[in-house]
């Protein structure tokens, strides 16, 4: 007779946990978002990892270099791309300028700020990723107008200034 009482109780917990975790996990992707200064981009990002629903904070921050990580080696293929094609000197400066600077955030700002979070260095992370941010900004600004960049750029800076902000919270 315990043992179907038993069995009962440990299926119960089970639907129960199988039920709560997503919730919970959903709430810390919104609650961590609207601590960002692009609360949306933030929760779309996170959301469409499935690697967040289980994530804690840290975790979280990690899953957010990565989409700067992505973002960064996508953007420098466009940026080889677009050298391959531009026959003006100016644009071949401002793509040659960008190439530099996504070069930094691919080898050193991402892989940086993936150690300090994976360590628990937050500040570290905050500051790489606010550098990642930046990057993506001068590279635009280098067109002195709109850029064949401005998209990737936005999203890299979006993406970076999110991620630095979750570690803020971490601190």
């Amino acid at each position: 007779m315990k043992t179907p009482m038993l069995l009962t109780l440990l299926s119960f917990t089970q639907l129960l946990l199988i039920t709560i975790l997503p919730i919970a996990s959903a709430d810390l992707v919104d609650d961590t978002c609207k601590k960002t200064p692009y609360a949306d981009f933030c929760i779309s990002a996170l959301r469409s990892d499935p690697r967040s629903s289980t994530a804690d904070t840290p975790k979280l921050g990690l899953i957010m270099v990565d989409k700067v990580d992505t973002s960064a080696k996508s953007t420098l293929t466009k940026i080889n791309d677009l050298l391959g094609k531009s026959p003006d000197p100016g644009m071949k400066k401002a793509l040659t300028f960008c190439k530099e600077s996504y070069k930094i955030v691919i080898s050193a700002l991402v892989p940086s700020s993936r150690e300090s979070l994976s360590k628990g260095d937050y500040k570290f992370a905050v500051d790489y990723m606010k550098g990642a941010a930046r990057e993506a900004s001068d590279c635009e600004v280098g067109f002195g107008r709109k850029s064949p960049l401005s998209d990737l750029n936005d999203y890299e800076n979006k993406a970076a200034s999110v991620a630095s902000a979750i570690a803020s919270t971490l601190l």
